[in-house]
């Protein structure tokens, strides 16, 4: 079987931002490109932000990162607790968050086409 093998060296949102595409692939729901943006600046907080993860300051950075209005953010923030990717107490599930410095993953593709006995 051929291994395919990648590794990329990201600023902190960017590493998010990855680990939120690729998880969305397998995702039964899945997340556009700005919810990623979105989603992916917020798990990118620490320290004090990333105690009050969704409060004012945060959603002021995530508003001015990608010039959003309040009301965009808090569509998008919306958009996100409807899909389960923010619970109603306002946390990110376990599933979505990767590894702090580094996540791997590993997946099979099979083409059942060529396995199967004809």
């Amino acid at each position: 079987m051929k291994r395919v093998n990648k590794k990329l060296s990201l600023s902190q949102n960017d590493y998010y931002r990855q680990h939120l595409a690729i998880v969305n692939a397998f995702l039964p729901i899945k997340l556009t490109n700005k919810e990623i943006d979105v989603l992916g600046l917020f798990m990118s907080f620490k320290g004090v932000l990333e105690k009050d993860r969704f409060g004012t300051t945060a959603r002021k950075i995530v508003m001015s990162e990608l010039n959003l209005s309040s009301g965009g953010l808090g569509n998008y923030i919306n958009s996100l607790k409807k899909k389960g990717f923010i619970t109603k107490d306002m946390q990110i599930p376990k599933l979505l968050v990767p590894s702090e410095g580094k996540q791997e993953y590993y997946f099979i593709l099979e083409n059942t086409q060529v396995n199967a006995k004809e």
